[in-house]
């Protein structure tokens, strides 16, 4: 086998692996950047409204499932993670939402040094394309595009209205100085198309350098002693396998990273010896610490009759409002049907917003198929979970998907966030003018009213926000995987720049955060560079 040489090797094409590889092979470095899936042609990861249509599409979806959720009634929940150019940047919501100052001033405070609000804001500004312009919060000129939705939807302002009817203020940027109140998200869009990371970072004078393989499936990190050299992955060609002149990032996402470390004898010794393999290097935190976002939606029939359910039950109404997406790149089709959030706090105790309340334009059957009918869903998501779980390999093939274990709802203070966010949605759609909206509530359903009906509502229906972080924890503690400038602890040569590095969970959506770490590792990579050149 004819080994292959590089300056850097990035394992995955994610949102943060693109990001570290664009920025690497802008700088002039050759990078070899490693892919499990294919190009990004399915016209559906482009159109917004399609990337429903991905959730559960092989073709480009992992499609994980969780172990039974012993607090949630043993029940498995799906886990779509992107497997495609682009990863799962290219099939998600879009939604661009940061978190609040105070999550990252945490992390820097629980000893992550260089990783507070004011050390994150130039990565957050220098990564982003904002379509308003640049201001204190807000960069123009990066490689993200950030826009604004392109639908006023009637249903979407009747949510705002209702929410400012309970005293909730407005917001016009959940990124910008505050994010409590009410408000339009924004998403990673440009010009009515999904604009991911793979559109963003891999184009220019940074593919000149970088080397991209697609269908590359990992099988481990190739380690020198306590030195990262190089990767071996398979392909359609066969076996193959590169070497770094200088470090391997992995980006794999908070289920494949930990993975990928421990098929590469990185991680818990009892558990890498269960499997047959040598432990190369014994770190306890590998695969701990998975925290996700929860969420509880009560369904509602609508007096209004322009939601995403009318666009897939009447076929002749649905073609129209795509053709109009193919050519003028407007309509339903040109957003993603989660129009409208409300961030707000589940208690009185709690010191700031700890809930987001999400308006969406569909309500669907266990199957994920749209009601018969014109629908909507009011989600409540609890943002700062105390809850954790665990990312452990079932086998030491790449192919052999993890046991991924949320633990979901094992802290009383998850639970009682979760039902007080339901009742708050609740509150929303009871409100003038949400309520002259809704015909009538179809689930939890009006019977459902007491603590212990809305916490079986809760672990009967809950899902995962599809937000997993934690796994490959960043700090100085001995749970920690990565130090503070994302090299993995006691291997030279090796870092995690992805989702999984975060210590705790960011209060909002997590694509954004995670591009921010990829454009910050990849800084700090140019940065050690240069003091070892």
């Amino acid at each position: 086998m004819a080994q292959q040489v590089y300056d850097y090797i990035v394992i995955g094409a994610g949102s943060a692996g693109c990001a570290v590889a664009g920025r690497l092979g802008e700088a002039g470095h050759s990078v070899l950047l490693l892919e499990a899936g294919g190009r990004d042609r399915n016209p559906f990861i482009h159109i917004p409204l399609g990337y429903s249509l991905l959730y559960a599409n092989p073709k480009v979806n992992w499609c994980y499932e969780s172990a039974p959720e012993p607090h949630l009634n043993n029940r498995r929940l799906f886990q779509p993670r992107g497997k495609v150019l682009g990863g799962t940047g290219a099939i998600n919501g879009m939604i661009y939402m940061r978190g609040q100052p105070e999550d990252f001033d945490g992390w820097k405070a629980a000893g992550c040094e260089g990783w507070g609000w004011d050390d994150v804001l130039p990565f957050f500004k220098s990564c982003e394309d904002q379509e308003r312009g640049a201001d204190d919060f807000h960069g123009t000129g990066g490689p993200v595009s950030v826009s604004d939705i392109r639908t006023d939807h009637a249903l979407g302002q009747a949510f705002h209205a209702a929410s400012e009817a309970l005293g909730v203020p407005r917001n016009g940027d959940f990124n910008g100085a505050q994010q409590e109140g009410t408000g339009y998200v924004q998403t990673t869009t440009r010009n009515g198309m999904r604009w991911s990371t793979a559109a963003g970072y891999l184009r220019g004078s940074a593919m000149e350098k970088i080397d991209l393989r697609l269908n590359a499936m990992v099988e481990r990190i190739i380690l020198d002693g306590k030195r990262a050299t190089g990767v071996r992955w398979t392909d359609r060609s066969g076996p193959q396998e590169a070497r770094a002149r200088r470090e391997i990032i992995l980006s794999g996402g908070t289920f494949n990273s930990p993975q990928i470390l421990q098929m590469s004898g990185i991680g818990p010794a009892p558990l890498l010896r269960s499997h047959g393999i040598d432990v190369q290097h014994e770190l306890k935190g590998v695969g701990e610490n998975l925290q996700d976002h929860f969420g509880i939606g009560a369904e509602y029939r609508s007096t209004v009759r322009s939601t995403v359910n009318d666009l897939y039950n009447n076929k002749i109404k649905g073609g129209l409002q795509l053709l109009r997406h193919l050519v003028f790149r407007t309509g339903p089709f040109a957003d993603n049907g989660n129009y409208s959030n409300t961030f707000i706090r589940s208690g009185p105790e709690i010191d700031r917003p700890d809930m987001m309340v999400t308006f969406m334009a569909w309500c669907t059957d266990e199957q994920l198929k749209p009601h018969p009918f014109s629908g909507f869903t009011i989600l409540a998501e609890h943002m700062r979970p105390t809850s954790r779980g665990h990312v452990r390999i079932t086998g030491a093939a790449p192919t052999d998907q993890p046991e991924i274990q949320f633990n979901f709802f094992a802290e009383e203070a998850d639970r009682k966030a979760a039902i007080a966010g339901l009742k708050f949605g609740r509150r929303i759609a009871q409100t003038p003018p949400m309520a002259d909206c809704v015909d009538h509530e179809i689930s939890p359903g009006p019977e459902v009213q007491s603590e212990a009906e809305l916490l079986e509502y809760c672990r009967a229906n809950g899902l995962s926000l599809l937000h997993p972080v934690g796994t490959c924890k960043m700090g100085t503690g001995s749970d920690a995987v990565v130090d503070p400038r994302l090299r993995v602890h006691g291997i030279e040569g090796l870092r995690v720049a992805d989702a999984s590095i975060m210590p705790r969970i960011v209060t909002g959506n997590t694509n954004a955060s995670t591009i921010m770490i990829g454009e910050k590792a990849a800084s700090m990579i140019l940065e050690d560079a240069k003091v070892t050149a």
